[in-house]
């Protein structure tokens, strides 16, 4: 079984962050720095996957850093194999030879000691969206989470693409779905799709659906938003910047 570690998305720059700040989201501690000059930022929640909020600093140094199958500022997921075990990613690595995997390790701290494991595939699993496969050495690391915000947003339940459903269906495979048989779910986060190239955004992960104990945090004062419908529920739609994911809040 796979889960949604995380999901991340560029542009988040100052102004990006104090905007979600005003709103009652509260960040994880710290900022961490990725290779290709990227700042990132976290959101963690009592449920789903974290938001990764990635700032690029220098473009010249992120574009020469961006890696086979990935498309420069575009969104990623982060599935993690069951138990995090990095032998887990042998039978996704000859299942999937077709999509050209390849794996990475990145340590925790120190050349040479437990990491992060990484299958990529050079072929996208979906075409603008870099999906991957993560494993982790034990002991795994520790880290300081902030779950509780201010304005009620309990965690992530849904991601939005701009394509069909067919082309979910690596996606799936990866899961152990079928497509069409019910809505699509890894992990417990249910995938919808709106059609190809459906709404604004210039990559097809359109949106992450969050659920809240309300929206009254949300409308009255959010930049930027209009009422529409998530998981057959009322929804907010907050957007945030051109070169990511908007934000859909429900109940």
């Amino acid at each position: 079984m796979l889960t949604v570690g995380n999901v991340y998305g560029h542009g988040f720059d100052s102004g990006q962050i104090t905007m979600l700040e005003a709103l009652g989201f509260a960040l994880r501690p710290g900022v961490s720095a990725y290779a290709g000059s990227q700042l990132c930022r976290f959101l963690d929640f009592e449920i789903g996957p974290s938001l990764e909020l990635i700032e690029v600093t220098d473009n010249s140094d992120y574009e020469s850093f961006v890696p086979p199958g990935m498309e420069p500022y575009g969104p990623g997921i982060s599935l993690v194999v069951e138990d995090g075990s990095p032998s887990r990613l042998d039978g996704y690595e000859r299942d999937f030879a077709s999509l050209e995997p390849y794996r990475l390790k990145v340590p925790y701290q120190g050349a040479g000691g437990p990491g992060w494991h990484y299958l990529n595939f050079a072929e996208p699993v979906l075409p603008g969206i870099f999906v991957w496969l993560t494993a982790l050495d034990a002991p795994k690391p520790v880290v300081a989470r902030t779950t509780a915000h201010a304005n009620g947003v309990r965690g992530v339940v849904g991601l939005v693409f701009a394509c069909t459903e067919e082309e979910l269906e690596n996606v799936a495979r990866l899961a152990g779905e079928t497509i069409g048989r019910r809505p699509l779910r890894v992990g417990g986060i249910t995938l919808l799709t709106t059609g190809p190239g459906s709404g604004s955004g210039r990559f097809p992960l359109r949106a992450v659906v969050l659920r809240a104990d309300s929206l009254d945090a949300f409308g009255a004062t959010a930049p930027s938003t209009e009422a529409t419908r998530a998981l057959g529920r009322p929804a907010v739609r907050l957007e945030t910047n051109p070169l990511s994911w908007d934000l859909w809040l429900t109940t």
